[in-house]
């Protein structure tokens, strides 16, 4: 079962805008299955807002056409948990991120990944832990690279096939 994850809107409009980068390849490997991406509506509108905003068009030259496309090709990469957020209370030292948070406890979550600074300050909430797009592609490396229950049960542990 992959790893699950909420994405917030700082790495998905990163990924967008430098598919290359670290939050770029944790869409691509969202996209191939090797994580789940998990995403309430108003991360998904704060993402297009945010692209959609004339100053990133300006300064990037994309078109409000490939922003709605792309945004449409993430909702059928990640889960989109429609419900309503649970109340978390104040759970960062901005409240504007305290959605990112109730999305991650809604879908029971065990990590968000982010750029915010207010979010990564935090570093957990609950169990939840808040790392950055490296921290998260690391540790995707890690556990690709780790032997399955399979593997030590067959005996192919570290076995050179």
């Amino acid at each position: 079962m992959p790893i699950s994850a909420v994405v917030d809107a700082s790495v998905l409009v990163s990924a967008f805008l430098f598919p290359g980068s670290n939050p770029g390849r944790v869409l691509n490997l969202a996209h191939q299955g090797r994580c789940a991406l998990c995403l309430s509506p108003l991360l998904l509108n704060e993402t297009r807002y945010a692209l959609l905003s004339t100053r990133l068009r300006d300064s990037y030259g994309h078109s409000e056409e490939a922003v709605l496309a792309w945004c449409a090709d993430l909702e059928g990469i990640a889960s989109l948990f429609a419900d309503p957020l649970p109340d978390i209370g104040p759970g960062c030292r901005d409240p504007n991120d305290d959605h990112v948070i109730a999305t991650a406890v809604a879908v029971k979550a065990g990590i968000i990944v982010t750029g915010d600074k207010d979010l990564l300050a935090l570093g957990q909430y609950q169990t939840i832990r808040i790392i950055t797009a490296r921290t998260f592609l690391t540790e995707l490396e890690i556990a690709a690279a780790a032997p399955t229950c399979n593997d030590v049960a067959s005996g192919t542990a570290g076995a050179d096939t």
